[in-house]
């Protein structure tokens, strides 16, 4: 093989590694360990809000903004948009949380004034639709959550502006479009149609399974990231080396040498696909870490989904499991990923997966029988709202009866505006006590 020849076969697996190592990047794993924690510490001390709380919050709004950065970088003049909003941060100053925060009130408030500006690029009027979601799951003042975004947002594109510095539009479409995966996976219950990330949703369902099916040889529609082009880029690159091997000998390979390399390519490209898949669960699991996720398997092998480390899954199970745990009448548990049509009794889309979790739990539990309770604020007459809050604890029961549940196990009622847990005087408190909540009878 003459030396140009060899020097652009060089050159040509150089920049398919390098390609590979960029789409390995994953953005979210980087704002976990270089801002989350940080980040989570000093906001939660400024806003006077506690840091779990705050953590849990950043852990739900870092995919959310980063998902309005892929669907920004996806148009071309957004893309540029991105670009020159990188390039007029100071992202040094970004890296030194503890030195912003150290600098008092002044120098915090203009991030937030510099944070909005973002804001209103990556998410615009679905901003306060996020701040809701996120403050229930997280249970922050709705001012708070306001202010988190306002302080997230430039940290995140701080971080997003290191990786891609030198590199030009191009390095920074494809670093964001290899992100859509990922963030897919993240994104709390109800946040992708809330925000309408139409080519996000359809991975959103794609859980990690999907994703190491796609390494084997499994099915995947995936074009816009993730891990899937492993399938095609290993053989590539493994290719490309057999070509060098072949090429560079002085006489024409044996049969045998032949056969012995191609085997050895292939042990190559099984041991990276074993590699990567080791990867993604790894990646899965600090990805429910860091958004206080509930990971638990039931004994009949069903693994519950998008569970929150306060959601009524861990309530529920805890109290099914623990034998000192005795039925009674007050010990109720609020289902957290449950939405309503307003007005209505109709359950939306999104309320799906907490509701097959529940129904699970009772498969692996087949002695507890539950109550479900409906509830409401105070707004509009008291009899409207007792006959809502019996309609939609009447939806849920049967929904769970059509998920495979006896109805013999469940019973349900409304309580209209009683019971209230939070002050129907605010609005937080008001979206507090529209509830569906859980409560064992038997066990």
């Amino acid at each position: 093989m003459c030396f140009e020849a060899q020097k652009e076969l060089s050159l040509f697996i150089y920049k398919t590694l390098k390609f590979l190592k960029q789409m390995s990047l994953n953005l979210l794993d980087l704002v976990k360990s270089q801002v989350t924690g940080a980040l989570a510490k000093e906001a939660s001390s400024f806003l006077g809000e506690s840091e779990s709380g705050v953590a849990k919050a950043l852990g739900g709004m870092m995919p959310a903004l980063l998902g309005g950065a892929i669907e920004k970088a996806s148009k071309p003049e957004g893309a540029g948009g991105l670009l020159d909003l990188i390039g007029g941060l100071d992202l040094n100053s970004l890296g030194n949380i503890s030195g912003l925060f150290g600098g008092g009130a002044e120098k915090v408030n203009g991030l937030m004034s510099s944070g909005g500006g973002i804001l209103e690029m990556l998410l615009g009027n679905k901003t306060s639709g996020i701040v809701d979601l996120i403050s229930g799951m997280a249970g922050l003042k709705s001012s708070s959550t306001s202010s988190l975004l306002k302080m997230a947002a430039p940290f995140l594109m701080g971080l997003i502006g290191k990786q891609v510095q030198g590199k030009g539009l191009s390095g920074l479409t494809d670093l964001l479009m290899g992100q859509k995966s990922a963030v897919a996976s993240a994104l709390p219950a109800g946040m992708g149609s809330l925000l309408g990330f139409s080519s996000l949703g359809d991975l959103a369902s794609m859980a990690t399974s999907k994703a190491t099916a796609s390494i084997t040889g499994g099915d995947n529609n995936n074009s816009g990231g993730g891990m899937g082009w492993l399938k095609w880029a290993l053989p590539l690159v493994a290719l490309a080396g057999l070509a060098w091997w072949w090429t560079s000998k002085s006489k024409t390979p044996s049969a045998e040498d032949i056969a012995a390399k191609a085997q050895m390519v292939q042990d190559s490209i099984a041991k990276a696909a074993e590699n990567a898949t080791a990867a993604i669960d790894t990646t899965a699991s600090n990805m429910a870490n860091a958004a206080g996720a509930f990971v638990k398997k039931l004994a009949s092998g069903f693994e519950l989904k998008g569970a929150a480390e306060t959601g009524v899954e861990k309530g529920l199970v805890g109290f099914i499991e623990d034998a000192s745990k005795v039925v009674d009448k007050t010990t109720w548990f609020n289902f957290d990923r449950l939405l309503f049509d307003t007005g209505k009794a109709t359950l939306q889309a999104q309320s799906q997966e907490q509701l097959v979790n529940v129904a699970e739990i009772l498969k692996a539990f087949p002695k507890v029988k539950l109550k479900i309770g409906g509830y409401t604020d105070n707004t509009g007459k008291k009899a409207d709202n007792l006959k809502l809050s019996q309609e939609r604890a009447n939806t849920v029961m049967a929904e769970l009866i059509n998920l495979g549940t006896d109805k013999s196990r469940l019973s349900a009622e409304g309580y209209g505006d009683q019971f209230p847990i939070g002050d129907n005087a605010t609005e937080e408190g008001r979206q507090q006590n529209r509830r569906i909540a859980l409560r064992v009878t038997e066990k």
